[in-house]
C-alpha cells in the first residue's frame, strides 16, 4: 500500500478582507499617477491538521487580516525605500517627488511603507510581514507549513507573498 503525504488548506477570501488606498508605482524610468483601487485580500495557509483537524483557526486569521486591512483602508501607500521617490515632510504635509511627478499630500493619509514599490506583490510582502507576528504572538503557525498572502488590484490581477514557516522536516 502507498503512503501518500497529505497537505491540507485554508483559504480565507470573505468580504471585509479589502481596503480602499491610493497609490502609484515607478518602473522603465517613469512614475504613474496617483491612483486608487479597491484592493482585494485573500490568503491561504497550507499544512497539517491539528487535533481539532484544522490548519488555522478562520476566525483568527480574518480577524487578524481585518485589522491590518483597516490600517491600510482610506490611505495613500507610499514607498519609504525607494531609490526613485523622494518623501520630504514639511509641517503637516508630505511632499513626494518622483521623475516628472510632485504630490503635496496630508501626512496624516498617507502611510510610507517598507518597501521599494507599491505593487501589489509589495503590499502582500507587506500585509505578510505585518500579519506573521501577530498570527505568532496567538501560537496560530504551529501547523502552518505554507503561507500565502494575495492582494487583487483589479479584477482577477494578484500580487502574491509565499512564505514557508516550518519546512515539516524532522
Amino acid at each position: 500500500m502507498l503512503n501518500h503525504a497529505q497537505t491540507f488548506a485554508v483559504n480565507v477570501h470573505p468580504g471585509e478582507l479589502h481596503f480602499n488606498s491610493a497609490h502609484f508605482i515607478t518602473f522603465d524610468n517613469s512614475c504613474e499617477n496617483l491612483h486608487g483601487h479597491n484592493f482585494h485580500l485573500r490568503i491561504q495557509a497550507y499544512g497539517d491538521n491539528n487535533e481539532d483537524a484544522f490548519v488555522i483557526d478562520f476566525v483568527q486569521l480574518n480577524r487578524l487580516a481585518a485589522e491590518i486591512c483597516s490600517g491600510l483602508h482610506d490611505k495613500v501607500l507610499l514607498p519609504g525605500k525607494s531609490d526613485e521617490v523622494v518623501i520630504k515632510k514639511s509641517g503637516g504635509q508630505l511632499e513626494v517627488s518622483s521623475y516628472d511627478k510632485v504630490f503635496s499630500l496630508p501626512a496624516g493619509n498617507c502611510l510610507i511603507l517598507p518597501v521599494a514599490n507599491t505593487t501589489a506583490e509589495m503590499i502582500a510582502w507587506y500585509i505578510m510581514e505585518s500579519l506573521l507576528p501577530k498570527l505568532e504572538a496567538c501560537a496560530a503557525l504551529t501547523h502552518v507549513k505554507t503561507l500565502e498572502v494575495a492582494v487583487e488590484e483589479a479584477d482577477h490581477q494578484w500580487g502574491i507573498c509565499r512564505r514557508v514557516i516550518h519546512s515539516g522536516g524532522v
